[in-house]
């Protein structure tokens, strides 16, 4: 897959920023315009005055600001160009209608891993511009294409925010074990090992069974009047599932009211 060699980056906060590092890191030459910046965060990055300079340098443009300031920034370009909108909300055509006649658009939900070049995201875009995402976020992750845009919500919903619980998740972990005598930096290294441990695990027997159910392996390490089915009680009856099924609902629903506006 050929590569994109510039990229234009407006907005160069968390999420910017983070896509700004992996592209760095994949060899891509990234301009960056953010009024609220005098350097860039991320070295490497060539800090521009002006968002005609970015559409003048790049073959690929992100919109990388808060929802509310998509569509002033998008008018603000005179020229067409491919514009990939990272914002949770903001619609398709939304974009299409305020780009400058001849643009591509696309809209992307990428999380932070990506970073790590173990990021999830979705995107929604017609088939002419399908290839400027593979090609944009190509290595940074996993990547689906879905097929309805109104799926874009519950990918903001699950893998969007989902960084956020794991985290929640893997504190709440450390802190069960400093309950219990653990030191915090022991309790959070046996958290964080764990979850990745298990993960990797996982991975690994799906690509041998691509039906295997998380709750078949859960099973595994649930011995009858054992210590796992005792934790596993008290969380479900803290509404522990639940809970987590009403996070992805909640968030799922706000990214449907930002894009009401």
């Amino acid at each position: 897959m050929n590569p994109i060699e510039t990229v234009g980056i407006v907005g160069l906060g968390k999420m910017g920023a983070a896509i700004a590092t992996a592209l760095v890191k994949k060899g891509t030459k990234v301009y960056g315009f953010d009024p609220n910046l005098k350097e860039s965060p991320v070295k490497g990055v060539v800090l521009v005055k002006t968002l005609e300079a970015i559409r003048n340098e790049s073959e690929v443009i992100v919109i990388a600001v808060k929802p509310n300031l998509v569509v002033p920034v998008l008018k603000e370009f005179s020229k067409p160009a491919t514009f990939v909108s990272i914002a949770a909300g903001i619609s398709f055509s939304q974009i299409t209608e305020n780009a400058p006649s001849g643009s591509l658009a696309v809209r992307v939900m990428p999380n932070l891993p990506l970073v790590a070049e173990r990021g999830a995201f979705a995107y929604f875009c017609e088939d002419n511009a399908a290839t400027n995402v593979e090609q944009l976020f190509y290595g940074m992750g996993t990547g689906i294409r879905v097929a309805k845009e109104s799926l874009m919500d519950a990918v903001t919903g699950l893998s969007g925010s989902g960084p956020a619980y794991v985290l929640t998740f893997l504190q709440a972990m450390a802190e069960g074990g400093l309950q219990e005598g653990l030191s915090y930096e022991e309790s959070l290294s046996l958290a964080m090992e764990t979850i990745e441990g298990t993960l990797v695990y996982f991975r690994s027997l799906r690509k041998e069974d691509k039906n295997l159910h998380p709750m078949e392996v859960k099973n595994w390490v649930t011995s009858p009047g054992g210590t796992t089915i005792h934790g596993l009680d008290a969380l479900e009856r803290g509404g522990f599932s639940t809970a987590v099924r009403d996070a992805i609902h909640r968030a799922t629903e706000r990214s449907k009211e930002l894009g009401k506006g």
